[in-house]
């Protein structure tokens, strides 16, 4: 199964936020063999910052980065998808792009802690908690 993970699952864990657990949980089964995960592009630039600003410090983002990217898939994307983005319809652009990657890498699922902002989505989507009630 191929799973979309939104950036603030991914950052759960480093800000040890409520649900952190859960979310690493859930990013621990995505091992490539039943579950895959993948991420946006842009999703490395935005959780590169986000742990920049936190820790003040470079080596610790890319460190983030890198732990990342040995178990995430990053979905290609094109212009057409950026594009499709734009002409969404939705009022989030990082949401549209999000779900964009999504939609681009064919993913099963979209897991996010912001499921309001993709209502629209045609992929389902789920909270961590509600994957791993549903995929126990």
């Amino acid at each position: 199964m191929r799973l979309f993970l939104d950036t603030n699952v991914l950052l759960d864990g480093y800000f040890q936020r409520t649900g952190a657990a859960v979310s690493d949980v859930l990013i621990a089964r995505c091992d490539g063999t039943t579950l895959s995960g993948i991420i946006a592009w842009h999703t490395l630039s935005n959780a590169f910052y986000l742990v920049r600003g936190h820790s003040k410090s470079a080596a610790t983002a890319f460190q983030f980065i890198t732990d990342l990217l040995s178990w995430a898939e990053v979905a290609v994307t094109t212009k057409a998808d950026a594009l499709r983005a734009a002409q969404s319809g939705m009022n989030d652009f990082e949401d549209a792009l999000q779900l964009s990657a999504a939609t681009a890498c064919s993913a099963d699922i979209v897991v996010t802690r912001n499921i309001t902002d993709f209502k629209s989505s045609p992929i389902p989507v789920m909270t961590p908690e509600e994957f791993l009630a549903a995929y126990p």
